[in-house]
């Protein structure tokens, strides 16, 4: 995860710009941090960690999980492939495997993995070597394009075919937004949502921005730029190093090895995972209790849309 926080924030790669077939995500940029509760949180006992890859950060259990989200894609997918089928289509949505996806915590402070870093530097995580899908859609006829549709809310893509004026393909009415439409329909029957929530996500993004401002996890990157510097590596923060644009080459270099494998051994002598981590958690867990009515609410929905999937396999 290392080489994506160079344009955008650790692990949230995860979570940004897929398409509109896809559940537990928004390609929704995050609302800065708000001014509120200017006071730094306490934070209690800080654990002494060396990767965050078993940990859970407070804000996860408001988001939709790897596993909850291929749950509901594989339930939004039999939707589309039934209604299709009313139509006369054989179509079946070609998706990635959810349940591969990271959760929000096992590569947000990378590097921290001794032998990655010496093996690929700044070039990408373990979350790189997963053989995941990226699959291509097949090209669709108009008709199946106006029958599929854009989901409930979503408009339609320039050029892209809209259903008849009649509203209907051989006779047979088009549901609103089409068959995305249905199974979304479907999948949020009683106020389940499919993906999350901007408020968590706004926490999620925000409070790692504001970890890094304050003066307990600054003091951590102090003692790491000191560990580096006497490593002969001069850096004022992890997240420097990792943005350095020497990186920005095919493959790593033996400098950039040299860096990574420093970074990951000044993290550990000085538990700058573990203090990040301590940090984060207490912004994320003021944030969450500040508006916790709200919070539960999303929690609920989430498993609305779990429990709606789960019947739709129950059916099938």
């Amino acid at each position: 995860m290392a080489s994506e926080r160079r344009t955008t924030l650790a692990v949230f790669a995860v979570l940004a710009a897929l398409s509109s077939t896809v559940t537990g995500c928004t390609s929704a940029p995050p609302n800065p941090p708000a001014q509120r509760n200017a006071a730094a949180p306490r934070v209690g006992a800080v654990p002494m960690l060396d990767s965050t890859r078993d940990q859970r950060l407070p804000i996860e259990k408001y988001l939709i999980s790897p596993q909850e989200n291929a749950r509901i894609e594989g339930a939004r997918s039999a939707l589309m492939t039934s209604c299709m089928k009313r139509f006369g289509f054989d179509f079946r949505p070609e998706t990635p495997d959810y349940r591969q996806k990271w959760n929000q915590t096992a590569h947000r402070y990378d590097p921290t993995d001794a032998a990655l870093a010496a093996a690929r530097g700044y070039h990408g995580s373990q979350r790189g070597t997963q053989n995941e899908s990226h699959p291509s859609r097949t090209p669709l006829t108009p008709g199946m394009e106006a029958v599929l549709g854009h989901g409930l809310n979503a408009p339609t893509p320039p050029g892209a075919a809209t259903p008849p004026a009649d509203g209907k393909y051989h006779g047979i009415p088009i549901p609103k937004g089409g068959c995305m439409g249905e199974a979304e329909g479907k999948l949020t029957a009683g106020g389940g949502i499919i993906q999350d929530s901007t408020t968590a996500i706004d926490i999620n993004f925000n409070d790692y921005v504001r970890s890094m401002a304050d003066t307990r996890l600054k003091a951590a990157f102090a003692a790491w730029s000191a560990c580096m510097k006497a490593k002969g590596f001069s850096y004022p923060t992890p997240e420097a190093a990792v943005k350095d644009p020497a990186w920005n080459s095919p493959k790593p270099s033996k400098h950039e090895l040299a860096t990574a494998s420093a970074d990951v051994a000044c993290k550990r002598k000085n538990n700058v995972v573990g203090t990040w981590f301590a940090v984060e958690a207490a912004y994320e867990e003021r944030d969450i209790q500040t508006d916790i009515k709200k919070m539960t609410r999303i929690r609920h929905s989430i498993d609305i849309a779990v429990r709606n999937a789960a019947a739709v396999g129950s059916a099938g």
